[in-house]
């Protein structure tokens, strides 16, 4: 009986824990959205931590502190554009007292230089760092996936054996 009560008492105090990483994991990638939909780049930037790396999904897009990361911000997050970034899905894991492992999923909806609007499923990794200045990220890496194959490729046909 005392076995179990020892093991209720660490799932009680762990839920708390798991629910604060959670919110607060949330409302950093919720201030990053509502910076990035601006177009606000010292917003942006205030959000990451002086030595924190990103690796964004267009080639070359990766960059180490914040001179580094700033060069890069308006890429994807421009006005101009229209750029709309929606957090679809968020998964807080607590690493300690003062780290959270985010894995988001997110749709990033921006209007291209033809003025059609484009859609992008991205998914982020992320490791936000608890500092004196509140959460940072100190790793940020997203990637769009690859599109599916296509159907015709489903339907090429087979070469004719000979008897």
């Amino acid at each position: 009986m005392r076995n179990w009560s020892a093991v209720a008492l660490v799932l009680a105090l762990a839920a708390p824990a798991f629910a604060d990483a959670t919110a607060d994991a949330r409302a950093h990638d919720e201030a990053f959205s509502k910076a990035c939909s601006a177009g606000d780049v010292k917003a942006v930037l205030a959000l990451y931590a002086d030595d924190a790396v990103v690796v964004w999904p267009t080639a070359g897009e990766e960059a180490k502190g914040k001179a580094a990361i700033e060069k890069l911000i308006p890429g994807l997050c421009d006005a101009k554009s229209n750029t709309k970034a929606v957090i679809k899905s968020l998964e807080a894991m607590p690493l300690g007292d003062s780290h959270i492992a985010i894995i988001g999923h997110w749709e990033v909806t921006q209007t291209g230089p033809d003025g059609k609007t484009m859609t992008s499923q991205v998914r982020a990794t992320e490791v936000i760092a608890k500092t004196g200045s509140g959460w940072r990220y100190v790793l940020d890496h997203a990637s769009i996936g690859l599109p599916p194959p296509e159907a015709a490729k489903k339907h090429e046909p087979k070469a004719e054996h000979k008897k």
